[in-house]
């Protein structure tokens, strides 16, 4: 049974056994035939022009995919209040619960923010009101491409339009693009990051596995992408390295069993975070973990703290 089984800080805690060689949500989700396909254009192609490949795999990585939205999450939306946040010229998706202090969650890559919505009834019944959004090029806001950099600034955007934020909870790559929010100037009281990666490094490693991108297509890759956000983006954009420097009370929590993004990056990021704390769960994996009671009510007396 799905359990907390570790809340403690994490000075403690030993990172080895880190292991990038997991597969991203591309890969831990139903695979379709176009994907094998996609894979198998890009090798050819990378045979033939490496420096094509490269280019090509350069813009996928910043396509996120768009999965139907489950009826639970339907269900989640239709009790909230739907809000409408201008950024960058497009409106973005954005759905608020109940009244008071601003609980603001940050869902991940592929994602939608109902995927969070288990969080808000504990929320609101504890006095808070629970805002979430679609991410742009995500769920029902407007794109096709965005990046770290864009989705924190829609982060901002929809403080401004909901705050002040007292507490931000992220997911996965949520976590990434809200810490760097914090960074740029976001202010609030409480993060909580949930299943959070710990390196940018580590994330194109795995965008690498799921594609079979062979090396000289990789080379391309990562020479593109420093040209266009500086040789230093590896740690400008590094959970790890941006926990360093938070001092704002941090709760991070991980499953022992998440194959999408290994416990030891979690560990990483909580270790790096001044007093931090950690909370280690089973048996939830990447996704259930925004859905199990005991997740909800730790997260919920963390924020009220």
């Amino acid at each position: 049974m799905p359990a907390l089984v570790l809340n403690r800080k994490v000075s403690d805690l030993s990172t080895t056994g880190l292991d990038h060689a997991h597969q991203t949500t591309y890969c831990s989700l139903p695979v379709p035939v176009a994907f094998w396909l996609l894979r198998l254009a890009i090798r050819l192609l990378g045979l033939v022009s490496p420096a094509l490949a490269g280019r090509w795999v350069y813009r996928l990585w910043f396509q996120p995919l768009r999965f139907p939205e489950p009826p639970q999450e339907k269900e989640w939306r239709r009790t909230a209040q739907p809000l409408a946040v201008v950024h960058r010229g497009q409106t973005l998706a954005v759905d608020s619960w109940g009244a008071g202090p601003t609980v603001l969650m940050v869902h991940g890559w592929n994602g939608r923010g109902a995927q969070l919505g288990a969080f808000a009834p504990e929320l609101v019944r504890a006095g808070f009101r629970v805002v979430t959004f679609d991410t742009p090029a995500h769920g029902r806001s407007p794109g096709r491409a965005t990046n770290l950099p864009e989705i924190s600034e829609a982060i901002q955007a929809v403080a401004r339009a909901c705050g002040p934020v007292h507490a931000v909870i992220g997911h996965s790559f949520g976590v990434a693009c809200a810490i760097y929010a914090v960074q740029q100037g976001l202010k609030v009281n409480r993060i909580v990051a949930i299943s959070p990666p710990d390196s940018l490094r580590g994330l194109t490693r795995k965008f690498f596995i799921a594609l079979d991108i062979g090396p000289r297509v990789q080379e391309i890759f990562n020479r593109t992408f420093e040209t266009h956000f500086g040789a230093d983006l590896w740690q400008r954009f590094s959970p790890e390295v941006l926990a360093r420097q938070l001092d704002v009370p941090g709760l991070v929590i991980h499953d022992q069993d998440d194959r999408d993004v290994p416990i030891e990056e979690g560990i990483a990021v909580a270790q790096a975070w001044p007093g931090a704390q950690f909370v280690r769960t089973t048996g939830l994996g990447h996704r259930r973990i925004l859905r199990d009671p005991e997740v909800i009510a730790r997260v919920a007396a963390f924020i009220a703290a």
